[in-house]
């Protein structure tokens, strides 16, 4: 089967979060004088995952996490004289300011674009996501770009997919692929808008969840099969 609609994450599934949050978060301490080790950046990445859990289950505003993530890191540091909202506007502008592609995705949206209507859904705050989004060139691709912030609705909820497909003027829904690294917001999402997933598990992790993706892609060669189908054959030649 292949499929002319992709509903696509962004971070983790195109480009490197990982790098782009070590990178923001190290120039973060270097400007407020926390050592720059791995058991303290690991400690705001904990800190910081825990928050984004909580947001997509609904639990916290996405406010919340811009909130609490650097006061905790002040309390951790015993930091003075320093506001965690600071030390947040910060990284952000950083992060904004950082799109790493992994490796094959251009290669990948190059190869798909004439055949799939591409969407980029993601959970990401909007003015970060956007910025990322055109340095990353993978604005230039996509048909649409739907964040959490802008439809009102973040995934896992399945309302942010249907926003999307409404917008895109897609109708056949067997068609449309849920596309992303996250089993709880990306595979979950698609499952509650009954739509077709596709997990990309590029580390090889092992899914300990009792959510099950329709398909599971090691790489983007295997993603371009799925998507494609039939088309790959043709589109190698």
């Amino acid at each position: 089967m292949s499929y002319n609609c992709l509903l696509l994450d962004f971070d983790d599934t195109l480009v490197s979060f990982a790098q782009s949050e070590r990178i923001s978060l190290t120039k973060v301490y270097n400007k407020y004088n926390i050592p720059v080790t791995e058991e303290n950046l690991e400690y705001y990445h904990t800190e910081n995952e825990k928050l984004w859990r909580d947001f997509e289950k609904g639990k916290i505003k996405k406010k919340d996490i811009e909130k609490t993530r650097f006061q905790k890191v002040i309390s951790k540091f015993g930091l003075t004289g320093v506001s965690g909202d600071a030390m947040n506007r910060d990284y952000l502008n950083y992060l904004k300011n950082s799109a790493i592609l992994m490796d094959g995705a251009m290669e990948f949206l190059e190869d798909i674009e004439d055949y799939c209507t591409i969407a980029i859904v993601t959970n990401g705050i909007d003015t970060v996501q956007q910025n990322r989004l055109k340095l990353s060139r993978v604005i230039d691709f996509a048909d649409g770009v739907f964040t959490s912030e802008k439809v009102g609705y973040n995934k896992p909820d399945k309302r942010i997919f249907f926003a999307a497909l409404k917008t895109l003027g897609v109708e056949n829904n067997k068609k449309v692929l849920v596309v992303g690294d996250n089993l709880n917001s990306d595979i979950k999402g698609g499952i509650n808008a009954g739509l077709d997933t596709c997990w990309v598990n590029f580390n090889n992790a092992e899914n300990n969840t009792n959510i099950q993706p329709k398909y599971t892609a090691l790489d983007f060669t295997q993603l371009k099969m799925i998507i494609l189908g039939e088309n790959y054959e043709n589109l190698k030649k």
